[in-house]
């Protein structure tokens, strides 16, 4: 095993006995223990289940459509089953998923796995715009919530989301005029040491080439349509567990469109958690749904962190059992896919 494997390793078990420690101390766990017995899972299965299938049929849809330059007519079925299993591995080993999908689409599908790797680049950049997005209406909508739960917070919540949308906007010029905005990074890098220089330049240059697809305007918005349906049946899914834990009757108002404002913004930052390289993001994943739905919604910490951990075993288990079964009939070994990772 390589030094740097080592070092993720420590680092990933580092950050998930720290969040866990976070997230479950001062928890009263007896009582967590009796609410997780006692909790009607039927909406935790629903909602986990609709994230798990719906959202992995349409990433694989949109996985296609960004596989149009390259191949057209991919089947469906290898998109879904390579996405099934990139997802369970990246819940094994961080990340390891995605260095994985372009091996096994292409061993199927007969095409570059480097076009497959650049299309995955493109993927995460567009999962990155649209969490920008709802990160900044999140933080507009609850602006007056968070300032209470956090005091003398309110004007750094202004600046954050002018720095989340102007961001936004700076990632939209990146594809319409790339090579202005090539320009001004290379104005700026020029200051760096010469070697780190040139790498930060030529990192660039491939996420501009990445664009090209989105400069077709029947892809492009395709691919936005995909998106913006991910994103819902996303937030469905983190909405409807709320029925298990009694979420949506803490708060007056508790109608469908203001619990689905509640679990837009627990969906923001719950991928905020799936930014710590932590295995399947435990740990960070429990943290910030006690974290949220402590102090933004005044559920009990008992509720709250049996709502994290119920849904995080539900969704792993998921993906974990459907993984293996795809990794199965495609007669994969771990051998195989550790080899082709580390490659």
């Amino acid at each position: 095993m390589s030094r740097g494997r080592k070092i993720n390793i420590v680092v990933s078990t580092l950050l998930l006995g720290l969040f866990l420690y976070l997230a479950f101390r001062n928890v009263n766990l007896n009582e967590l223990l009796s609410i997780l017995k006692n909790t009607n899972y039927l909406y935790v299965f629903i909602g986990m289940s609709i994230g798990v299938f719906a959202g992995s049929a349409l990433r694989a849809k949109r996985w296609g459509v960004l596989l149009e330059p390259v191949k057209k007519d991919l089947s469906f079925r290898n998109l879904f089953a390579t996405t099934i299993i990139g997802y369970m591995l990246n819940n094994l080993f961080p990340r390891s998923g995605e260095l994985v999908r372009p091996y096994i689409l292409g061993k199927h599908e007969n095409i570059s796995r480097a076009s497959a790797f650049a299309t995955i680049i493109i993927e995460r950049i567009i999962d990155t715009v649209m969490f920008l997005l709802m990160f900044g209406i999140a933080l507009i909508y609850f602006k007056d919530r968070i300032t209470n739960a956090v005091p003398q917070i309110g004007f750094a919540v202004i600046i954050l989301s002018a720095m989340i949308f102007l961001m936004l906007i700076w990632i939209i010029f990146m594809m319409i005029k790339p090579d202005i905005s090539l320009g001004i990074v290379k104005f700026f890098t020029k200051f760096l040491p010469a070697r780190l220089h040139e790498k930060v330049d030529n990192i660039f240059v491939s996420l501009l080439s990445g664009f090209d697809v989105l400069k077709k305007p029947a892809l492009f918005f395709r691919i936005t349509a995909y998106s913006v349906l991910l994103w819902a049946v996303y937030l469905i899914s983190t909405y409807i567990p709320f029925y298990s834990f009694n979420i949506l009757g803490v708060n007056e108002g508790t109608g469908i469109m203001r619990g689905l404002w509640d679990a837009n913004l627990l969906l923001v930052l719950i991928n905020v958690a799936m930014f710590i390289p932590s295995p399947a993001a435990t740990g960070p994943y429990h943290y910030i749904c006690k974290v949220t739905l402590v102090n933004m919604f005044a559920v009990s910490e008992s509720n709250a962190l049996g709502y994290g951990t119920a849904t995080h075993a539900m969704g792993f288990l998921l993906y974990l059992v459907l993984g293996l079964y795809y990794f199965i009939k495609y007669n994969y070994k771990f051998s195989e896919i550790k080899e082709q990772s580390a490659a």
